[in-house]
């Protein structure tokens, strides 16, 4: 095995990262076909950057107190060496360290896993089970937790996807200016390869990215209008069909859902009920027309 052909877990961290080349990307991605267990890791990689950044990219947003931009002008950090805390550093692909095969990099994440898989199991049981007694005593049923709503719901998940990406400095990883690979990519990972001409409209399509689903990975693409309003659509495998539903309006963006050909539709977006609602009907008579009707 050539050493283009090794792939270590700083590649994979790189691929969820999104810092590969197009050539070193579908390198990892064909192993990833080939190591179920290692394409598992990715997705839960992908799954925790979503949750994080969701859950603290706004305090990250927040302007500083003008007492600490002062104080920071005033006291410049004193210069020190490095510091050694013996803890490993997962560099990029040709850093230089020893290179650890993904085999015991497995291994070892495994009973870490198990451990803290343990822990958390034996505190959940004990903090539901003290939830349970308040709530008995008080002649009220548990309520099932935010995460568990969110991943019950497409529109959840696409929610959770748009706010994550959309205000990012680069929120595709492939832009519509490679369309032809960005439409493999997309085929390949997700299965949709369609992605709707919704520029009639003033929506511009910037490019995709693939996100983590509940069973497979989903899809989701990124439109921008002329005042710099960008619009999702998100995309994932799901068995029912069904028209464009009502807009549903919360924290800013509205989201409309549908079904078709095998997969569940989600756009959403800042813009008014009438425009997302005529987005939507655009975008779904794009992707249920036969495939030389949209050429």
């Amino acid at each position: 095995m050539t050493s283009h052909s090794f792939i270590e877990e700083a590649d994979l961290h790189a691929l969820v990262d999104g810092e590969l080349d197009a050539e070193r990307r579908r390198k990892v991605e064909d192993h990833l076909l080939a190591h179920p267990e290692d394409a598992a890791l990715v997705e839960d990689w992908r799954r925790q950057n979503a949750a994080l950044r969701a859950a603290f990219e706004p305090v990250a947003l927040e302007m500083l107190p003008l007492s600490l931009k002062d104080a920071a002008v005033r006291t410049p950090p004193p210069a020190q060496g490095p510091i050694e805390t013996g803890a490993i550093h997962w560099g990029r692909p040709g850093a230089s360290r020893p290179a650890q095969r993904l085999d015991a990099v497995r291994a070892n994440r495994r009973r870490q896993a198990i451990l803290s898989t343990l822990a958390t199991l034996l505190a959940g049981a004990a903090v539901a089970g003290l939830a349970a007694l308040v709530l008995a005593g008080r002649g009220e049923s548990p309520h099932p937790p935010v995460s568990a709503l969110l991943t019950q719901s497409y529109a959840g998940r696409a929610g959770l996807a748009y706010a994550t990406y959309v205000s990012d400095a680069r929120p595709v990883e492939i832009d519509i200016s490679r369309r032809g690979e960005l439409v493999a990519w997309l085929k390949e990972r997700v299965g949709f390869s369609r992605p709707p001409d919704l520029a009639d409209l003033g929506l511009r399509l910037l490019g995709g990215r693939v996100t983590p689903g509940v069973a497979v990975p989903a899809g989701l693409l990124i439109y921008e209008r002329a005042d710099g309003a960008r619009v999702g659509l998100y995309f994932e495998r799901a068995e029912a069909t069904g028209a464009p539903q009502e807009p549903r309006a919360g924290l800013g963006v509205t989201a409309i859902e549908w079904r078709a050909g095998g997969f569940a539709f989600v756009l959403v977006g800042p813009l008014t009920a009438e425009d997302m609602q005529a987005a939507a009907e655009r975008a779904a008579t794009a992707v249920a027309a036969p495939e030389a009707e949209k050429r």
